[in-house]
């Protein structure tokens, strides 16, 4: 039986309490004819809400925060829901409007496997509610999802794995950022520097998830089990449990790489106008993160495709272009040496977990550096003195560059979030560990603004 835990000490989520939710139900309710299928009484068994009442959001907000007997979504009745083949046609038109997509289609008709697994989602009408109002009030996470959905089924047929394999992994894709929609929209939609507190929160939609799974009468074990560790690392950099790659679920782990696959080309590639094809050396330098074999299996997926490269660095601005790498470069090799030297002062006999995991981290960030060569000085004095007349290729080992250099800062960021949540988290066993740690945080503060 899967444990399930939370690392969230502030909002720790309760499927008994009404959230952000039903602030979201509400918003829709019109468009949806949403209605309470069963009257919503409080834990002290006081009426709420009759049986019957439209969900508009004055009675959202009469319900909202509120300990309930049953959880919120087993008392709404939806009149319209997003059902497998307007799920469907989603699928459709988003491989139309995408040229992988397009040019695997063309290749080997990727829309007729599509069609069994998504079969499958009618057998479960609240995760059809929960897709239905994650479309209508989270269109971009809808967006992903689909994504997301495409690619992990991609890998899992290039993996050869059996159709209730497949399925599962179909399944958990589709479902595995549902919890989001229990979330505070305020963190979701913040523009300042998150704080340790919300990523916590943020960090808490694998367990609601997953909860809300386990809801599903005859929902797989195995797709509950992929949605809770979709955000866990094969290194051990993940969350909620830092869980290392023999602890994982294969489809835990495909699902992890085709969301992060999503994220890296949403987050810092496409308003770039760099490809899918470019995500491959990001995911090549953090080998350790992922199972094995993964970049092969992506690079035949890609490479099925037949899809050219594209040069997006060239013309009048590479002289700027080349002045702001070199800049970066020398940024981010002070960033490196301060986390490294700081993390592995404290030894590796302490015996606590969370710490092993963020030396862990810095150990795999130097070994892909290193492996990548990005910052090493030949490639700097080539970067000085490049001509690219001479060198053919000389536009796309910029790029190359420049994305891998890209990786890096997120690492950086992402391992500078994990040591100030360790550092605020009161976890730390020694004064001494904790004070190191603050000087290295406070010490990248003046690289980082």
């Amino acid at each position: 039986m899967l444990k399930l835990i939370t690392n969230n000490k502030v909002r720790a989520y309760d499927p008994l309490v009404a959230d952000a939710y039903l602030l979201r139900v509400a918003s829709i309710s019109s468009k949806c004819g949403i209605s309470v299928s069963e009257a919503i009484y409080s834990a002290q068994s006081l009426l709420l809400i009759s049986q019957g009442t439209f969900v508009s959001p004055d009675v959202a907000a009469a319900v909202y925060s509120k300990q309930l007997k049953k959880p919120i979504e087993s008392c709404l009745k939806f009149a319209e829901v997003l059902d497998s083949n307007r799920l469907e046609e989603h699928f459709i038109t988003i491989m139309q409007q995408d040229d992988l997509l397009t040019a695997l289609n063309e290749h080997q008709n990727i829309a007729i496997t599509l069609k069994s697994y998504i079969a499958t989602y009618d057998n479960f009408p609240l995760l059809k509610q929960k897709i239905t109002v994650m479309a209508l009030t989270m269109p971009e996470l809808f967006l992903r999802t689909i994504y997301c959905s495409w690619f992990a089924l991609l890998i899992a047929k290039e993996m050869r794995f059996s159709e209730q394999g497949c399925t599962d992994v179909f399944l958990a894709a589709l479902s595995h950022d549902i919890g989001m929609l229990h979330l505070n929209a305020f963190v979701l939609e913040k523009k300042e520097e998150l704080s340790p507190d919300d990523w916590r929160h943020i960090q808490e939609h694998v367990l609601i998830g997953a909860l809300l799974l386990k809801q599903m009468p005859s929902m797989s074990e195995g797709v509950i089990e992929a949605v809770y560790e979709h955000h866990e690392r094969c290194d051990g950099t993940g969350y909620p449990e830092g869980k290392v790659e023999s602890e994982l679920s294969y489809a835990g782990k495909i699902v992890g790489l085709a969301d992060s696959i999503i994220a890296i080309f949403h987050n810092r590639f496409k308003h770039q106008h760099l490809t899918w094809r470019d995500v491959i050396p990001v995911i090549q330098m953090n080998a350790q993160s992922y199972f094995y074999r993964h970049d092969e299996i992506l690079a035949a997926i890609w490479r099925r495709s037949e899809m050219p490269f594209k040069n997006v660095v060239q013309g009048d601005g590479l002289a700027e272009f080349l002045e702001d790498l070199l800049r970066e470069r020398t940024r981010l090799l002070t960033w490196i040496e301060i986390f490294r030297d700081n993390l592995l002062s404290l030894g590796f006999t302490h015996g606590d977990r969370q710490l092993h995991s963020l030396q862990t981290a810095m150990l795999h960030l130097s070994t892909s550096v290193k492996g990548s060569g990005v910052l090493n000085p030949e490639l700097c004095e080539w970067l000085r003195n490049l001509d690219v007349a001479s060198d053919k290729d000389a536009y796309r080992k910029i790029e190359k560059a420049h994305v891998q250099q890209q990786e890096i800062i997120f690492h950086l960021q992402r391992l500078t979030r994990m040591m100030q949540l360790y550092v605020e988290s009161g976890d730390c066993k020694m004064t001494e560990i904790e004070n190191v740690l603050a000087d290295a945080l406070e010490r990248v503060k003046s690289l980082t603004h």
